[in-house]
């Protein structure tokens, strides 16, 4: 019975730490479904959450989801709660963007994503126009299930090429429940090593 116990103890303490190492921050909006408010050109078909980048400088019109005027948006649906702290935006460079989130009754500003009118023309990565895969830090983690994403300011003619969230699902009822039985688990082999 002791070995029985202590097998049961292991294999919770293993399932738990396999949760954990499985919930690296990984980009949460990879494919996500998309609403589009307004008028788009460039096919509203996700471009914007394919994980694709598009070279540097490429015309502000070629294979990103663009449009005229600040007020249309889109919005992604994470579909999960998640906690996001970093993104990447790859957008056109003469404007200025933000991104916002929902935190379950309204939307909030996540990221003012800044105007790259000086790092040269066509479509740019922010934050390094240079680096694809450097991240914007938020300057706190934020929790949510949807982002959305708009033009504020710039020519009038804006698009958007790519939008990446960084973050982890948080943990459902289920989740919870695997983390306390692993906890017993852990709680149990410290008895039947103390009783030894």
């Amino acid at each position: 019975m002791k070995r029985i116990w202590s097998l049961i103890c292991l294999l919770s303490s293993a399932l738990v730490l396999l949760a954990v190492s499985v919930a690296a921050a990984d980009n949460i909006a990879l494919n996500k479904p998309i609403t589009y408010n307004g008028t788009f050109g460039g096919g509203t078909d996700g471009r914007a959450v394919d994980g694709t980048f598009m070279a540097r400088g490429t015309h502000w019109q070629t294979g990103s989801l663009w449009w005229n005027g600040p007020s249309p948006n889109i919005i992604i649906d994470l579909q999960g709660l998640y906690v996001i702290d970093s993104m990447i935006v790859q957008a056109d460079d003469n404007d200025a963007y933000k991104v916002e989130y929902w935190d379950g009754a309204q939307w909030q500003k996540a990221w003012d994503v800044p105007n790259y009118d000086n790092y040269g023309w066509g479509l740019q990565t922010r934050p390094n126009p240079n680096n694809n895969a450097e991240k914007y830090l938020l300057p706190s983690a934020i929790t949510t299930n949807q982002l959305k994403f708009m033009a504020t300011s710039g020519d009038n003619r804006y698009s958007v090429s790519e939008i990446q969230a960084f973050g982890t699902l948080v943990p459902l009822p289920a989740s919870l429940l695997l983390l306390g039985t692993g906890l017993v688990g852990l709680a149990g082999l410290r008895w039947l090593r103390r009783k030894s």
